[in-house]
């Protein structure tokens, strides 16, 4: 959540007793602008991905069958005809999935980094957009992009 206060040329004051109270926030809930879309990094890819991907009924059909076909009493086919064609399309999906969370990741380190004007101790500096706090006073102009995570 991010204040956004319009002005245009004149210095809007805040009281001191709202600036404490939005300092306290900050600090106890610790609120951040990060935008972060992306829905993996390095450690987790692999066990959500695989989580994800046998949500879906066939791939779960396909496990199945493999483990069955583990079972030489029951089985007719090797294990290798069932768990070729799962791999191939885990894999698929897999590289699929880690190339958009990779554009996912470049798009959202774009959108933090982007710069805005901030009000610190009364003077206009530039600011990250994902070190923008709540209660920071920030000067917009027009058709200005506006970043905010909540």
């Amino acid at each position: 959540m991010v204040f956004i206060i319009l002005c245009s040329y004149d210095i809007i004051h805040i009281s001191t007793a709202f600036k404490c109270f939005i300092s306290i926030y900050n600090v106890m809930f610790l609120q951040s602008n990060c935008i972060m879309t992306s829905k993996y990094n390095v450690i987790t890819f692999l066990p959500v991905n695989l989580f994800e991907q046998f949500q879906e009924v066939a791939n779960t059909y396909f496990l199945f069958l493999l483990i069955l076909q583990l079972i030489p009493q029951i089985s007719s086919l090797s294990w290798f005809t069932t768990i070729v064609p799962l791999v191939l399309v885990l894999s698929i999906t897999a590289v699929k999935d880690a190339t958009d969370d990779y554009f996912r990741h470049k798009s959202d380190n774009q959108v933090n980094n982007r710069q805005s004007q901030v009000l610190i101790n009364g003077i206009l500096q530039k600011e990250k957009w994902m070190n923008v706090r709540v209660g920071d006073i920030i000067k917009l102009e027009n058709n200005q992009f506006v970043a905010v995570s909540h």
